[in-house]
């Protein structure tokens, strides 16, 4: 895997894992990089997640050097089908455990998926807020860029439903296929605000983030909308043993340090 920039590393968390095994909360622990895990692995993330993702990856590799980690990363729907049209896939983590359902049903899942990380929704705008955006009920005015996920994808369908509970009609001027297409829109003022994850305006040591190009307003309505990122291995995964054990590692310390960082909140 070509993605050597991207890494944050671990020192005393990959020695800790190198030497032996980091247990997660719930005992899961990764394998050691003496087990004989080999081949190419492909793991499919939602947008949201890739920048974290390819850290993470990274440093499973790093543990495992005979392992070629191949991960993608798009609109949790647009990779639902993709699983569904025999696509190269061990593992899915979409941004909402229903895309799972689909995939369980006509390919199958090794095991129950299991949650590693949650985002919520918020509010955004560039830096400046030029157009004096304050709240939600702004995504209602006509003369304002609005931008939102397109409804089939998570970080569409969650703003559209939390924006329903405040009874809050936007005027979207912009439906992306996936949050980063928007995130990237939004730092380059191309809107005037738009509904993202808290993580796309953290500002961390996130690949490619827009951390500080764009500002949270949080969500002014109520509770924000969260999304929640469910791991699974398929039933038909090609490299079975490794697939099993990224999950795992998903689950370790280390792992759950690394998407806090990102500003992930953590089971």
């Amino acid at each position: 895997m070509r993605l050597a920039a991207a890494l944050v590393l671990l020192p005393l968390a990959v020695m800790q894992l190198a030497a032996g095994c980091t247990s997660g909360r719930d005992g899961d622990t990764a394998r050691s990089s003496d087990d004989e895990l080999g081949g190419d692995l492909h793991v499919l993330v939602a947008a949201s997640l890739l920048p974290v993702a390819e850290v993470l990856a990274g440093e499973f590799e790093l543990l495992h050097p005979g392992l070629d980690l191949q991960i993608a990363g798009a609109g949790s729907s647009a990779l639902r089908e993709q699983v569904l049209a025999g696509a190269p896939a061990d593992v899915f983590v979409p941004a909402d455990p229903v895309h799972l359902d689909a995939v369980r049903d006509e390919v199958g899942l090794a095991h129950a998926p299991v949650v590693v990380a949650r985002n919520s929704l918020v509010l955004a705008v560039p830096a400046g807020n030029e157009a004096g955006v304050t709240s939600l009920a702004d995504l209602a005015r006509p003369e304002l860029l609005i931008g939102l996920c397109a409804p089939e994808v998570p970080c569409g369908a969650l703003a559209r439903k939390g924006l329903a509970r405040a009874e809050i009609e936007p005027v979207p001027d912009s439906d992306e296929p996936n949050v980063r297409v928007l995130t990237t829109k939004l730092a380059a003022g191309e809107l005037d605000a738009a509904v993202v994850y808290a993580t796309d305006t953290a500002s961390n040591r996130q690949s490619g983030s827009h951390g500080g190009a764009i500002v949270s307003l949080g969500w002014t309505a109520g509770t924000a909308p969260q999304a929640s990122y469910a791991a699974a291995v398929l039933s038909d995964a090609p490299n079975p043993a490794a697939a099993t054990a990224f999950v795992a590692f998903m689950r370790t310390d280390a792992a759950r340090r690394v998407l806090a960082d990102f500003g992930f909140v953590v089971p």
